[in-house]
């Protein structure tokens, strides 16, 4: 009775042991749970700086294992081709912290960044920025060059230009200053860049003929875009195309445009599209122009 009592015992010494193994097991976690997001109290997160250069704040995460900081984890950081994160991996502090420099990209606009930690959840973290353009560093001639017009007329294209960065990013809302040589005139001495970097300005024609030219400038951009442009020996233009043949630009008559010249007066034809010649048919007779199907081609007789 004694042993069998005793044995009993050892049975229930086991069982214990055994339930209290169990137990343990659970309340420790043999898998632990590992997060990663942006540190609430300051991650970098919706930053703007210019193209090529770093925000003022860092980027930073916060990573934890089973609701506690956990020091020692290597966050991966990574970003656009342009653009450079350094360091490029880095290990979270005491408090769970890791964070890493970001220089952004070449493009002005929305770019963005990465936290990676493998297995983590919330992985890849994901960072956005505003790119905005760099400095003025490039005026560029877009239209408008080589024209030729008729005297105190309008030339039939404004002169543009395009404002950039030295990435090509375009700068709006900088004053291009437009001026005039050999007589030709601006209409507007100073035109604000539009959003595509863009500014234009129509030009008149001098009082006599020759060669003049329109120089555009911005304030810190040391080349000036310069366009050449012809006032011709001609006091009419007419303009030949593809649908209404021949329209006079004086009083807007067409097929046929009839005008009136004075002797030693010349008249500028301008091609608009089709193909056409300028013939002389009656007396005084003048030299006909030869077939051209060029937009923009012109003839002064």
């Amino acid at each position: 009775m004694r042993r069998f009592m005793q044995g009993t015992g050892v049975a229930l010494v086991i069982a214990a042991v055994s339930a209290a193994c169990g137990s343990g097991s659970d309340s420790t976690g043999s898998n632990p749970s590992e997060t990663i997001g942006r540190d609430p109290t300051k991650s970098g997160e919706a930053q703007t700086a210019a193209v090529a250069t770093a925000p003022t704040d860092s980027l930073r995460v916060i990573v934890k294992q089973d609701g506690a900081p956990l020091a020692g984890a290597t966050v991966t950081w990574a970003t656009n081709a342009t653009g450079a994160v350094s360091p490029t991996t880095s290990q979270t502090d005491a408090a769970g912290l890791a964070a890493t420099s970001w220089t952004l990209g070449h493009t002005a606009g929305a770019q963005t960044a990465t936290a990676t930690l493998a297995s983590a959840s919330g992985s890849p973290v994901t960072f956005h920025a505003t790119a905005t353009p760099g400095a003025a560093s490039s005026l560029a001639k877009l239209a408008g060059d080589g024209q030729t017009g008729i005297i105190a007329g309008a030339f039939a294209s404004q002169v543009q230009v395009a404002l950039t960065d030295q990435f090509g990013n375009p700068i709006a809302g900088t004053q291009v200053h437009f001026a005039g040589t050999g007589g030709v005139t601006p209409s507007a001495a100073d035109v604000a860049t539009d959003l595509n970097g863009k500014a234009a300005t129509a030009v008149t024609g001098a009082a006599t003929p020759g060669a003049g030219s329109v120089i555009a400038t911005v304030a810190g951009v040391g080349t000036p875009a310069t366009f050449t442009l012809t006032t011709a020996n001609a006091v009419r233009e007419v303009s030949i195309g593809s649908g209404v043949l021949f329209k006079s630009a004086r009083n807007n008559s067409t097929n046929p445009a009839v005008d009136t010249v004075a002797v030693g007066q010349g008249v500028l034809w301008r091609w608009k599209g089709g193909t056409h010649s300028v013939e002389s048919t009656g007396a005084p007779a003048f030299t006909s122009s030869a077939i051209s199907s060029a937009v923009g081609n012109t003839y002064i007789l």
